[in-house]
């Protein structure tokens, strides 16, 4: 899994510095607030035009935080990596988009819907449909949902904290992985 992080961010490098010279460029940062809902994940994206109808995007969210709940402790701890591109039927950053992409992620995750953690990596490839509502010549807002299909190699562990180790298990998945209103500025 390391080695498919190191491919999705060689592919975003590459991706990125091929549209530097591109007639059409415009870029763009984004955050997803519901995002900060899911326990404070930090996310931010960095975009690019490449073309009046595609864009390519690097994306990643880091959540470090661990709640220590008396009664009912919560871990949710991740980082994750993701670059994509989007086909715009109109024109870029513009109305309705379809997105398709790939991401990888490290994870840690318990006492939330269990008493279990779960500890691991998960990678795969992710496809978006949205749509980006134009606020003004430099902001949007934009509305989306993704789904991610994949592999994910984890270990289960009682407890949120220091619990013995239950099992290791490779996975195939297939879930949501986003749920998106972005704050998106472009210039």
């Amino acid at each position: 899994m390391k080695q498919a992080l190191r491919v999705i961010i060689f592919i975003s490098i590459i991706s990125c510095a091929g549209s530097i010279g591109a007639k059409a460029q415009k870029w763009s940062v984004a955050t997803n607030l519901l995002d900060y809902l899911n326990f404070g994940t930090i996310n931010a994206e960095v975009g690019v035009s490449v073309d009046k109808h595609w864009t390519v995007a690097l994306s990643g969210k880091y959540n470090p935080f661990y709640f220590d709940f008396p009664e009912h402790p919560i871990v949710n701890k991740k980082g994750l990596v993701a670059v994509n591109a989007r086909f715009w039927p109109f024109f870029v950053y513009s109305g309705l988009f379809y997105g398709f992409g790939a991401q990888c992620a490290v994870f840690r995750s318990g006492g939330i819907f269990s008493e279990n953690t779960r500890e691991g990596i998960a990678g795969g490839l992710t496809f978006e449909i949205g749509y980006s509502l134009i606020v003004s010549k430099h902001l949007n807002i934009e509305f989306g949902i993704g789904v991610w299909g994949g592999a994910s190699g984890y270990t289960k562990y009682a407890g949120t904290r220091c619990g013995r180790k239950l099992s290791e298990t490779t996975e195939p998945f297939l879930t949501f992985s986003d749920f998106q209103i972005n704050i998106l500025y472009n210039f």
